[in-house]
């Protein structure tokens, strides 16, 4: 299994994404998983997954909850329940999974969504209200990932 952090780093929580998977993958704890930093990805997402059986895809999303919000979408329901526009990057995630289900390349796979709080100052660091609950995020990916991780199994 593949997991994918994406975002601009360079933006604060825009780079949430990355900021998880560079944590989760320090911890060297989960054994089979892959974990990969995607930047800001874009049309380079393509070859990330295609190919691959499962992939978890952390990122920030604009969402109608509080900061540090974990969203867990599919494939259908970004296309189906979310608008595309809930993505933070020139990449339309919604067309680019489209575009694999047309080149029926589309890996099972879950999308989790960290609802930022500040994704227009020049930092590195996150912002403070989801530097505070960095723990608590990454424990709440930790865990989706684990499940989804299981559920192969069944």
């Amino acid at each position: 299994m593949k997991v994918i952090g994406v975002g601009n780093i360079l933006l604060c929580d825009e780079g949430i994404g990355v900021h998880v998977v560079r944590e989760l993958s320090s911890r060297g704890e989960t054994p089979g998983v892959e974990f990969v930093d995607g930047g800001v990805a874009g049309s380079t997402l393509l070859t990330l997954v295609e190919g691959e059986e499962r992939v978890v895809l952390i990122d920030a999303v604009d969402a109608p909850f509080p900061p540090g919000t974990v969203v867990r979408m599919t494939p259908e329901d970004l296309a189906v329940r979310f608008a595309p526009a809930w993505s933070l990057h020139d990449l339309n995630l919604a067309d680019t999974l489209g575009m694999m289900r047309l080149r029926e390349t589309l890996p099972e796979m879950i999308l989790l969504g960290v609802v930022p709080s500040d994704i227009e100052t020049y930092s590195l660091d996150l912002s403070g209200p989801l530097a505070a609950r960095f723990a608590e995020i990454v424990e709440k990916v930790r865990s989706e990932i684990a499940a989804f991780a299981a559920s192969a199994r069944t």
